[in-house]
């Protein structure tokens, strides 16, 4: 009898994203560059924009009434967020999306709307983040240097995308930290998952797509959750906003999915998988064979 699970359309999907991943690496390396090279400038002014619309938010609160007055619909996108991350990618996956997103946060209101802080943020992220690949034995040092290249790719696309679609310096600002956010969370997440599946002895692909499908659901739903939050918040929900949210949300979603994991795969995974393998049975499965 073949106890073997036969793989769905989702872990087709992921499984075939995966077989792309040089090509698609290929593709954020040279659009990075091409962004890098003719708008480093107005890429560079979204964190900074971002910081300061933190910074100006936080000194105008009064307490929690004035935060959930004025942020109630993004809190509840950020709580669901958490919620979801311990639901699908179990209890290390949960906690680590929730210091991914506190870190994230705590980063973009550290960078105080210096200029130049960005760059010393960003180049200091990238070689620690480099140092743990090579040489951590950890499951976020697997994913913090593929998530900063990615992360210049990201704010390189959004930017365009704010140009294109005639965004306002204000939700530039809210929909790039909201981006950023969800995308570092996600990805610790993604992390602990993906390290606890190959710590139980599954091979590294496997494990890899494992962990992406558990990632669906929080990611997909945690960012349409906060682009509705904004957008009602915007107080502009008609035809032409809906459609910005949705070719948003559907940008975030491929980044994450096609670029992010992907471009993690090349990360030495395989150090993190256990020698023995234990081997799980799904319950209804045990049921019918000792009836048997």
């Amino acid at each position: 009898m073949d106890l073997r699970e036969k793989p769905g359309k989702i872990q087709k999907m992921m499984e075939f994203l995966l077989r792309l991943r040089l090509i698609f690496v290929v593709i954020l390396v040279v659009l990075s560059v091409i962004f890098v090279a003719t708008s480093w400038q107005a890429m560079s002014t979204l964190p900074l924009a971002a910081s300061e619309s933190m910074g100006m938010w936080l000194a105008e609160l009064q307490g929690f009434s004035g935060f959930w007055a004025s942020a109630q619909y993004l809190g509840v996108a950020a709580v669901a967020m958490i919620v979801l991350h311990f639901v699908f990618t179990g209890v290390k996956g949960g906690f680590a999306g929730l210091i991914g997103f506190v870190g994230m946060i705590g980063a973009v209101f550290a960078l105080a709307g210096s200029d130049g802080m960005q760059f010393i943020f960003l180049g200091t992220f990238a070689v620690v983040a480099l140092i743990l690949l090579l040489a951590a034995k950890w499951s976020a040092a697997c994913v913090l240097f593929p998530f900063a290249l990615s992360w210049v790719f990201l704010t390189g696309i959004l930017n365009w995308t704010f140009a294109t679609f005639g965004f306002n310096a204000s939700q530039t600002a809210v929909l790039w930290t909201a981006f950023s956010v969800i995308g570092f969370s996600s990805a610790l997440a993604f992390a602990f998952s993906c390290g606890g599946l190959l710590g139980s002895g599954n091979p590294q692909a496997g494990s890899i797509v494992r962990a992406a499908k558990k990632a669906i659901l929080p990611v997909t739903i945690s960012s349409l959750l906060a682009l509705v939050a904004i957008l009602v918040d915007s107080g502009k929900v008609d035809g032409a906003g809906i459609g910005k949210t949705a070719a948003l949300w559907a940008e975030f979603n491929v980044w994450f999915f096609a670029f992010l994991i992907p471009t993690s795969s090349f990360a030495p995974w395989e150090r993190l998988r256990s020698k023995s393998r234990r081997v799980e049975m799904k319950k209804g499965s045990s049921k019918k064979n000792s009836s048997k």
